[in-house]
């Protein structure tokens, strides 16, 4: 793990982005990792080595976010404990697979594909 160093712009623009990947998250339930992904890869680009970082800081970014947003929907009686079930250990074997690959992959080839399942999530939001 290594450490960026963050000019006080920086850290203003890293913490009003946070403040919006939180709030996205969790008010839409998704869009804090766009945001995050987006934000990391304008405001640090100077200082990210490997261009998977950003993806990467982004997964790390949406873990707590992921939690305390699912804490507060399960507290008010928005989650289905059979759903959660059935989705949650398929998804952390998803989960697990993407990450081993994320080091394997081309950075240029990460842009398009979250491009494209951006893309594909807004018109899908769109037309249903």
């Amino acid at each position: 793990m290594r450490g960026w160093h963050l000019g006080a712009g920086d850290a203003y623009k890293l913490i009003f982005a946070g403040i919006a990947a939180g709030f996205a998250n969790g008010l839409l339930g998704a869009g804090g990792g766009i945001i995050t992904v987006f934000v990391l890869s304008r405001v640090m680009k100077k200082q990210i080595t490997h261009k998977n970082d950003v993806f990467a800081n982004a997964l790390c970014v949406m873990l707590p976010l992921s939690l305390i947003s699912c804490t507060i929907y399960a507290l008010k009686g928005h989650m289905s404990v059979d759903g959660f079930g059935v989705f949650a250990i398929p998804a952390v074997v998803g989960g697990a697979i993407g990450g081993l690959l994320l080091g394997r992959l081309k950075a240029a080839f990460m842009r398009r594909l979250f491009a494209a399942l951006v893309i594909i999530s807004g018109v899908l939001l769109i037309v249903r």
